[in-house]
C-alpha cells in the first residue's frame, strides 16, 4: 500500500495525540484508583517495562521494513490472517476512539452546553475529522504538528500552576495498596501507554526507516514523563483524587490552579487546546481504519470508507447508557483489548513471521570439497 511519507516529528507527535487525550480525559485516575500513593512508582515500573517490550518490537519488524503489523500477519499466515489482524485492529481503533469521543462530549457537555445533545457535539468533531481525511493525510499531519505542542505547553502550565501546594508526603505509603498491586497486578497498567499501537503501522509512513527506533522510544519517553507528571499533580494536589467521578481529574487542575485575578476561567482556554487536540486524534483514527480498510478490502481508495468508518464511530458512541458504561469500557474494556491484542497477540504474530522468515531465507550449506 501506498503511504504519505512522514517525518520524525511528525510520527513523534501522532503516538504523543494519542496518550495526551487519554491523560486529558481519565487515565490519570485509573491509575490512582489502582494504585493509590505507589502510582508514580507503578509509572516508572511500567516504562521500563515498555522500553523494553518496544526494544523487542523494533528488533523484530527489522525484517519487515516496509511492512505493518497487518502485512507481517499476511506473511505469516497469508490472506485469512491478514484479514482476521485487520479486523481486530479496525474493531479496536472504534471502540476505543469513539468510547474516548463520547466521554469528552459528555464532560463538554456537563460543563459548558447542557441544553446540546450528545450527538449534536459527536456530529460536530465527525464532521471535522471527515473534513480533514477528505483532504489527505499531510493535512491531519501538519495540523498535528501545531495541535501537540500546544496541549504539550497547555498541560506543563497546569502542572507547574498548581505545583506551589503540592503536599509530597502524600506519596507515602510508597507502596500504596500494596506490593502485588504495585508490580504485579500493577504490571497490567502498561496499558495507559496506547501509543503503542500506532507504532505497529508507523514504519512503512516513515520518511527515514532508520529513524524508527529513536521516534518510538522518544515518543514513548515523552509519553511517560507527561503520564508520571499528570498522576503526581493530581496525588500531590488533591486530598481525595478517588472522589473524582464525572469529570476529567485534569479539568479540576486547572480550575483549582491559581492564575491570578486577570484571568476568571482558565479553562475555557485549556478546553479549547484539548478540543483541537481530540480532533486530530479522532482524524488520525479514521485515516489508519480506512487504511487498513482498504488494505483488507484491496480498494482502490480509501475515501468512500471515510464516510462508513465516521457512521460507525457516531453509532459506537451514541451506544453507552451513560458515564457508568463509558468507564467500563475505559477501565476494564479499552485496558485489557489493549493487553491482549498490542501486547499480547501482535508481538507473537511477530515473534512466529521472524521464525519463519529465518526458516525460508535460510541459506543452504556449502557443499563439502571432495
Amino acid at each position: 500500500m501506498n503511504y504519505t511519507k512522514i517525518g520524525s516529528i511528525e510520527a513523534i507527535f501522532l503516538i504523543l495525540v494519542v496518550v495526551l487525550n487519554h491523560i486529558v480525559l481519565n487515565l490519570p485516575k485509573n491509575l490512582l484508583d489502582a494504585c493509590g500513593s505507589s502510582t508514580p512508582l507503578n509509572v516508572i515500573f511500567i516504562s521500563i517495562l515498555l522500553f523494553i517490550f518496544l526494544y523487542f518490537v523494533i528488533k523484530l519488524f527489522k525484517k519487515f521494513a516496509n511492512s505493518d503489523i497487518v502485512d507481517v500477519s499476511e506473511f505469516l499466515g497469508g490472506k485469512l490472517l491478514r484479514n482476521i489482524m485487520g479486523i481486530l485492529y479496525i474493531c479496536y481503533f472504534i471502540v476505543i476512539s469513539s468510547t474516548l469521543l463520547r466521554n469528552f462530549c459528555e464532560i463538554l457537555r456537563i460543563v459548558y452546553f447542557p441544553k446540546i445533545p450528545i450527538y449534536f457535539l459527536v456530529i460536530t468533531f465527525l464532521l471535522v475529522a471527515v473534513i480533514a481525511n477528505y483532504f489527505g493525510s499531510n493535512t491531519i499531519f501538519k495540523a498535528n504538528l501545531i495541535i501537540v505542542p500546544l496541549v504539550m505547553i497547555n498541560l506543563l502550565i497546569a502542572f507547574f500552576c498548581v505545583a506551589s501546594r503540592f503536599v509530597p508526603e502524600k506519596i507515602f505509603p510508597i507502596l500504596g495498596y500494596g506490593f502485588n498491586e504495585t508490580f504485579i497486578s500493577g504490571a497490567t497498567n502498561i496499558f495507559a501507554f496506547t501509543g503503542i499501537s500506532y507504532i505497529y503501522f508507523l514504519l512503512p509512513m516513515l520518511k527515514e526507516k532508520q529513524n524508527f527506533k529513536s521516534i518510538s522510544f522518544i515518543g514513548i519517553g515523552i509519553s511517560t514523563l507527561y503520564v508520571l507528571l499528570s498522576v503526581v499533580s493530581l496525588l500531590f494536589s488533591f486530598s481525595d483524587v478517588l472522589s473524582i467521578n464525572e469529570i476529567s481529574p485534569i479539568y479540576f487542575l486547572v480550575r483549582s490552579a491559581d492564575f491570578g485575578r486577570f484571568l476568571q476561567r482558565p479553562d475555557a482556554i485549556f478546553f479549547l487546546g484539548w478540543i483541537l487536540c481530540l480532533m486530530s486524534y479522532i482524524s488520525i483514527s479514521i485515516l489508519f481504519i480506512t487504511r487498513i480498510f482498504k488494505k483488507i478490502g484491496n480498494l482502490k481508495s480509501r475515501k468512500p470508507i471515510i464516510y462508513i468508518t465516521a457512521v460507525l464511530l457516531f453509532i459506537v458512541a451514541l451506544l453507552p447508557k451513560g458515564m457508568v458504561e463509558i468507564r467500563f469500557i475505559q477501565n476494564i474494556v479499552f485496558k485489557y483489548s489493549t493487553i491482549i491484542l498490542v501486547f499480547v497477540i501482535s508481538f507473537i504474530i511477530l515473534v512466529l513471521a521472524n521464525l519463519k522468515y529465518k526458516r525460508t531465507h535460510k541459506v543452504p550449506d556449502k557443499e563439502a570439497d571432495l
